[in-house]
């Protein structure tokens, strides 16, 4: 299972999470994240693979975006 989880400046109770079975929907979902939405300063959006292999986007306020493997 596929699963995206979204968090607000390290907020464990603005914390969403989302799971597909389907890879290429995940995917396509996790690049819908362009920026740090309703965040005071940086978002964070994880990606976990089935593997254990997690993607990261982290989004700053200021611009500043950091895409992780």
């Amino acid at each position: 299972m596929y699963t995206i989880t979204h968090t607000n400046d390290s907020d464990l109770n603005s914390r969403q999470t989302y799971k597909y079975q389907d890879a290429l929907q995940a995917f396509e979902e996790f690049a819908k994240y362009v920026d740090w939405g309703f965040a005071n300063e940086f978002a964070t959006v994880n990606l976990e693979m089935p593997d254990g292999k997690m993607y990261t986007k982290i989004f700053y306020r200021e611009g500043r975006r950091v895409v992780k493997k």
